[in-house]
């Protein structure tokens, strides 16, 4: 098996370039003041900040994810959101897609989604917590027959795919 040299450049390329994101990100972090930090802690404001990096095969370039409530704010502050971005994963299940959202104490009434154009609106007020979270849908996601259900704080979104309309099998007819 011969292999392209051009896509393991492109592959070492990509990964750079993610690599200095990420250290520009954790340098931006280790510039907060301390003490901005402990004020929070005073309030009784729980402080969340993560992310998660994807890249599997199929996938152009890599995929960060943020999640949590703190975003920085200038290059020497913090800034801490009411609302908490959950963990998401939007998963390719052949027909359709499924979107797995962590709302973690989040109960049916207490999710409200939306859609606006090709954007899903997550928001969640719960007792203790509140999540809000936009999500891009896939290009070959339908935009109707959308099915949301419940249980045990995490929310699934099934959305089905567009069927193609570029592919078709034509069929040979006998003489």
């Amino acid at each position: 098996m011969v292999f392209d040299e051009d896509i393991f450049d492109e592959i070492d390329r990509l990964f750079k370039e993610e690599m200095r994101k990420i250290r520009k990100m954790i340098t931006e972090l280790t510039r907060i003041n301390p003490d901005e930090i402990r004020e929070f802690g005073r309030k009784g404001e729980p402080i969340v900040f993560g992310f998660t990096y994807r890249w599997h095969s199929g996938m152009n370039k890599p995929e960060v994810k943020f999640f949590g409530n703190v975003r920085p704010a200038s290059p020497y502050g913090i800034k801490v959101d009411d609302a908490v971005s959950p963990v998401y994963d939007i998963l390719d299940k052949g027909d359709h897609y499924e979107i797995v959202v962590e709302l973690a104490g989040a109960r049916k009434e207490d999710v409200k989604l939306e859609m606006k154009g090709r954007t899903i609106y997550i928001t969640a007020n719960t007792q203790y917590k509140k999540y809000s979270a936009n999500i891009q849908i896939p290009p070959d996601a339908s935009t109707e027959d959308i099915k949301a259900k419940m249980n045990n704080g995490i929310l699934i979104i099934n959305i089905p795919k567009v069927e193609s309309k570029g592919e078709k099998r034509i069929e040979i007819e006998e003489d």
